[in-house]
Parts: C-alpha cells; structure tokens; sequence
C-alpha cells in the first residue's frame, strides 16, 4: 500500500483508527473518548493521550523518533 504521511495525517484528522506495524510491534493510534490515544498492541501501559493529533503526534517516539522520520519503516496493517 502506498500510504503518504499526509494522508495518514488526514485520515486521523477525520477519525480514522490506523493499525500499524513497526519492527514486528503492532500499534493503534486514532481518535478514542474525546482525546487521540496510541499504544502498541497487548501492552496497556504503553498507551498516550493527545488532545488533537499534533499534541500526540509529538508525544509518541520510536528510539527517539518520531512517527514521521520512521515512516518509511512502518507498515500499515489496517484503516477503519
């Protein structure tokens, strides 16, 4: 699938789950009760809240990264 960071950034303005994967880990990230959560699959205490998708995008790393400068290395499992 060829998914643009751009239209990842769309999909979760208009409330869109997005299921990922990154190094063999899979992640949720959307819109829950009234807030943008993330977190990796089977671990709850992984989860982060944002208040709009910009607060929890800069929230949420990988190895220090950031969602956007790992994006090549994630791939999209499922929209909803």
């Amino acid at each position: 699938m060829n998914y643009s960071y751009e239209e990842f950034l769309k999909d979760l303005d208009i409330g869109r789950e997005i299921h990922f994967i990154y190094k063999d880990e899979t992640y949720f990230i959307g819109r829950g009760t009234g807030h943008f959560m993330f977190w990796k699959f089977y671990d709850s205490a992984s989860e982060i809240k944002g208040e709009d998708v910009e607060d929890l995008l800069r929230k949420v790393n990988f190895d220090g990264k950031k969602i956007k400068e790992v994006w090549d290395l994630i791939e999209i499992d499922s929209i909803f």
